[in-house]
């Protein structure tokens, strides 16, 4: 461990003090919302990445959870590929740490982090992605916990008709299309996809459909926008949950709407208003009791109403940001939460009832100071935070950057954290677990200190950071008990190191079509002082201790370009089959995966070849993914 400290204190001051030879001239600004108020990513004083369209529309990828498979020190488990089911986590963290946000709408479910990325859009609609690591409840509030994915959708279209398909090995085909409409003062977009497989493996088939919609109107100062999607997955889930049952099988599905109103009410005031509801169906049939025994099937349906007031005052000490929300959080289910009054019918299956329910109310108030010097950035706010199952308390936060040269800067950040248990860990009394309604909440306090270096030829980005999570929440199997339990863990700290380096070969040579157009560096180092000594964990304690990504972009041909990504993962902790069975460490995963492509103004060619390798690997325990997955695919804009 002191190793790893030395070696990145080491590049920290060479970083640091090397010479600052490369002008910025030709590097266009990349605005975030780190904070509460659109910010250069340069002067960011967090570690953020943001992945372009440009860089999605090159990745051999098709789905969402795909793209942030290569981001720095974000961690994808999949139990199934091309986004049937994925958790994601940053730094080390859990699924349920990670906050899931479209435009700035919070997207997470109450039920279970598991559903976390069950969005209903097609991977063309996304402008960028914005991934800020550490805590952030100060901004964001709860489950802002160990990071958040910003989803940025394509808001500015042309009017034309985009459509692609897709098809390859284990019988799989996708389908999208996308219709957008532009005038002076109106916006319009909607968006359709399927996605089916005969699946890898036995019972891993699934049918996937995707419909969004967003249409905006700009009326002198103000703009109106109303957006919304439908998502509905049905899988089969062989081994998800236990690896004796190869019948397992799911279906979700999800509704939502938002509609926002922003408007420039002064020349220094800019105002926001938001409001959204979720709703997701989740059926959860552990061994096809659909034909068996329905009454043992798992049913829940979440509903999440947000209404959020944002402002920003441009004022003489720098920008004021300040804001509240509601959020009600619902559930109403067979399984989970305390008696209804009156039971429901489960729609589309008649004789079975949801008979459990629970809800809770969370009320933020956030203020934020960003007040930028000649070099100095400072970023100080706090949120009050109000929850109707939980109690009150402060969340504060201090970012500050300093600009040591026009390409180089300095930062160092300390932020609170929250994260409520959801309504699976409190309730979710299973066969494989045993939930505790009196977990306590997760809360951190997070430190990270580092710099920053971007050129019109390279950026770079070394950071190292802290986490001392004083409750956190697991599912932890101990030697006397027959099944796992949710609890908490106390005092659990977290230390890592980032390093993040992307270069534009075609840039330092001059030479726009030379055959090296772009190189990326991902790696990301983490430690925690907890071990597993007389416990399994199944969440908290099986992070990457090592993740590093490299990938590179390089022209063959005119309009021909070959995309390679190459992908380590060492993860900590155990997976075990049965109670007979020994504890088995996780194997050290090597993926390699590449896209052949053609690019034309109107279309676009390409080939796929995932898992090149043909590794054989688990990333769920006993839950084995695919091998060599090669696919091809075309898109044309009309």
């Amino acid at each position: 461990m002191k190793r790893i400290v030395y070696i990145v204190a080491f590049l920290l001051s060479a970083h640091l003090y090397a010479q600052d030879s490369t002008k910025t001239v030709g590097l266009s600004e990349v605005t975030v919302t780190a904070n509460l108020q659109s910010t250069d990513i340069r002067k960011t004083a967090r570690n953020v990445t943001v992945i372009t369209a440009q860089e999605i529309e090159k990745a051999p990828v098709k789905t969402l959870d795909g793209v942030l498979q290569y981001a720095l020190n974000v961690d994808v488990r999949s139990r199934a590929p091309l986004g049937v089911q994925a958790d994601v986590s940053i730094r080390g963290g859990n699924f349920d740490q990670t906050l899931i946000l479209v435009d700035g709408v919070k997207m997470n479910d109450p039920q279970t982090g598991h559903h976390s990325l069950n969005l209903p859009f097609p991977l063309e609609m996304i402008e960028k992605i914005e991934i800020l690591q550490g805590g952030a409840s100060r901004v964001f509030g709860p489950s802002a916990f160990s990071g958040v994915i910003n989803i940025i959708t394509k808001k500015n279209q042309p009017s034309q008709v985009q459509i692609g398909a897709a098809g390859g090995q284990y019988g799989l085909y996708q389908l999208n299309t996308a219709v957008g409409l532009t005038t002076e003062k109106q916006t319009t977009l909607v968006a359709a996809e399927k996605i089916h497989s005969d699946g890898y493996a036995y019972n891993t088939a699934f049918d996937r459909h995707n419909l969004y919609g967003r249409t905006a109107f700009h009326l002198d100062r103000t703009t109106l926008a109303l957006q919304g999607g439908f998502m509905d997955n049905q899988f089969g889930a062989s081994n998800f949950y236990h690896p004796k049952f190869n019948n397992q099988y799911e279906q979700v599905k999800q509704y939502f709407v938002v509609a926002q109103a922003d408007r420039q009410l002064t020349k220094s005031w800019y105002s926001n208003l938001t409001g959204s509801w979720r709703r997701h169906y989740d059926m959860y049939d552990f061994n096809n009791y659909r034909y068996t025994k329905p009454a043992s099937i798992n049913f829940h349906q979440t509903n999440v109403y947000d209404i959020e007031w944002r402002n920003k005052w441009t004022n003489a000490w720098g920008t004021t940001s300040f804001g509240a929300e509601w959020r009600r959080e619902s559930i109403i289910s067979n399984r989970l939460g305390d008696a209804l009054a009156k039971s429901r019918e489960v729609p589309g299956f008649f004789g079975n009832n949801y008979t459990l329910g629970k809800d809770r109310d969370n009320v933020n108030f956030y203020l934020e100071q960003f007040k930028r010097w000649d070099r100095l950035t400072l970023v100080a706010g706090t949120l009050f935070n109000i929850n109707s199952q939980f109690g009150n308390e402060w969340y504060p936060g201090l970012d500050a950057s300093y600009s040591l040269s026009e390409t180089l800067n300095i930062y160092g950040s300390v932020n609170r954290a929250v994260r409520y248990p959801t309504f699976t860990e409190m309730y979710g009394n299973t066969s494989t677990v045993i939930a505790d309604p009196n977990v306590r909440p997760e809360k951190a306090w997070s430190y990270e200190v580092g710099t920053k270096r971007f050129t019109a030829i390279d950026q770079t980005t070394l950071s190292v950071f802290y986490r001392q999570s004083s409750t956190a929440i697991d599912k932890i199997k101990r030697p006397d008990q027959a099944v796992p339990r949710i609890e908490n863990i106390n005092n659990l700290n977290t230390i890592g190191a980032e390093v993040a380096y992307t270069l534009r070969m075609a840039q330092v040579l001059g030479n726009e079509k030379h055959w090296f157009q772009r190189l990326t560096f991902n790696y990301a180092y983490i430690w925690a002082d907890k071990k597993q000594n007389n416990f399994q964990s199944f969440y908290t304690l099986n992070y990457l201790r090592h993740k590093l990504s490299v990938g590179a972009n390089v022209r063959l041909a005119k309009d021909l370009s070959l995309d390679l990504w190459y992908t380590l993962k060492k993860r900590e902790g155990e997976y075990q089959w049965d109670a007979t069975t020994a504890p088995e460490p996780y194997a050290t995963i090597h993926l390699v995966d590449t896209r052949l492509s053609w690019n034309r103004p109107k279309f676009r060619l390409f080939v796929d070849a995932n898992n090149l390798l043909n590794q054989s690997y688990f990333e769920h325990g006993f839950v084995q993914q695919p091998g060599r997955w090669v696919t091809t695919g075309i898109s044309l804009k009309l």
